[in-house]
């Protein structure tokens, strides 16, 4: 008896030294090893181990993006301009961060014993609705999308015998995942719009683009959600479609005129050169185009939608141009809004309106003079008026782009019309600018009317 607790003894010293054996870096090539339940085994062996498991943060940064794609620990596109701050100090959650310290073990339990609590809270949302565990629900944002989209799938395995049926579980878990989705696009939304933004210095670096994009993350419907593997992943792709094509311009024109890379081209050149994108009379063969065929298709409106199909209308056409342009030479193009018309305005300070060059994408890039847009207007039947070429804000472009969203979705039924009727051009309206301020908070955009309760279908 005596011998076999001198063993325990003489195993439970060797098991404590260890983790001084060998440095950590060999240590964590040893650990990588171990999948997440042997881990947390090995973690419960004794407190040497405890802490050598603890301390193997990136491990646990491994383990936890494996399993999550989703969350508040991961950066978006605005969050790099602001948005995170400016969440904090706003009384928002869904891109405030949580995560401070690098403590990936501590994010990773914190995340498990999440998802564990969503599938109940689902459940009970299936059999009445409930104010206060909507709430508890929603105001995980997108830490809990991973675990909504797990439910939703095994869902539909339950019911792989029915393409058309849902089951309670699975609508109440698109619901909580639709509203997620729009309930980021809207905190997005307001940081865009909010004046105070101003005192970050960061308005220089907003683009058109960044409202052009929040918009499409509103109108996503959840089977793309569903599909992909983060949320909003075209956000991601647009950035990168739009650098890529700034690429192949500016390696273009670099060719062309035997230029250096750091080289800035001058407005007109670039114009000139953009053409090929535009022109389907050109050489090149993915030109962008009008879509002259079914201009009310929403899609024409949703800046991912347009850079994949390469059409759309006037308005998202010209954001596109631009926000090529100012990639090439950093100089941000006017928009235009002419009346039933939107073109481009070479910005040139100290010129007449009537001397200016004006661009429109929606026709192959045709470059076009002040007496061109006269005559655009005039074809409708209005006198041309020279404020008609004053130059629209940010927030008026996107605004103008939430109105062609209105429009074109009241003329059709909309896949992403409300389970129970509610149209979803009513829904989009809370876009508009006289609504965009009405909820201050997440709290009371939770409770707000159930718009965020949509799903499609």
């Amino acid at each position: 008896m005596a011998q076999a607790h001198t063993s325990s003894s003489v195993d439970s010293s060797s098991t404590q030294s260890i983790g001084a054996i060998f440095p950590s870096e060999i240590q964590n090539q040893i650990l990588r090893h171990l999948d997440r339940k042997s881990l947390i085994n090995l973690r419960g062996t004794n407190r040497t181990y405890r802490d050598t498991v603890d301390g193997c943060q990136c491990i646990w940064k491994i383990h936890h993006d494996e399993r999550w794609s989703n969350g508040k620990c991961r950066n978006t596109w605005l969050a790099t301009k602001g948005l995170t701050h400016w969440s904090s100090t706003n009384n928002w959650t869904l891109h405030a961060k949580k995560f401070e310290d690098e403590d990936w073990f501590g994010e990773f339990l914190r995340r498990s014993r999440l998802d564990q609590s969503v599938h109940s809270k689902l459940m009970n949302l299936t059999m009445e609705y409930s104010q206060t565990l909507w709430y508890d629900l929603m105001v995980e944002g997108k830490d809990i999308v991973d675990c909504l989209k797990s439910i939703i799938a095994k869902e539909k395995e339950s019911l792989s015998w029915s393409l058309h049926e849902r089951t309670p579980l699975q609508v109440t878990a698109e619901k909580a995942l639709l509203g997620i989705s729009r309930c980021i696009a809207l905190q997005e939304w307001k940081f865009l719009h909010d004046p105070t933004v101003k005192q970050f210095k960061l308005v220089e670096r907003l683009q058109l683009e960044d409202g052009a994009m929040t918009i499409a993350k509103f109108c996503e419907p959840v089977k793309d959600i569903i599909t992909h593997d983060k949320i909003h992943q075209f956000e991601e792709y647009t950035v990168q479609e739009l650098d890529s094509l700034a690429e192949i311009v500016k390696n273009r024109l670099n060719s062309r005129f035997y230029a250096s890379i750091e080289e800035k081209h001058s407005i007109m050149t670039v114009v000139e050169e953009m053409k090929f994108l535009f022109d389907s009379s050109g050489e090149f063969d993915d030109v962008f185009k009008g879509n002259v065929d079914d201009y009310y298709d929403a899609k024409n409106s949703l800046i991912s939608q347009c850079l994949r199909r390469r059409t759309g209308i006037p308005i998202m056409l010209a954001v596109i141009y631009t926000s090529i342009v100012w990639r090439v030479c950093g100089v941000q193009m006017d928009i235009i809004g002419l009346p039933g018309h939107v073109v481009l305005g070479v910005p040139f300070d100290g010129i007449p309106d009537s001397a200016r060059v004006f661009v429109d994408p929606f026709n192959g890039g045709r470059i076009l003079s002040y007496a061109d847009c006269a005559e655009i207007v005039t074809g409708y039947n209005i006198a041309f008026h020279p404020r008609m070429v004053t130059p629209l804000s940010n927030e008026k472009v996107w605004e103008r782009t939430v109105a062609n969203l209105i429009q074109s979705h009241s003329m059709r039924t909309s896949e992403l019309d409300n389970d129970d009727g509610l149209p979803f051009y009513y829904v989009l309206r809370f876009l508009l600018s006289d609504n965009v301020f009405l909820v201050k908070n997440f709290t009371e955009l939770v409770k707000a009317s159930q718009w965020y309760y949509s799903s499609d279908r």
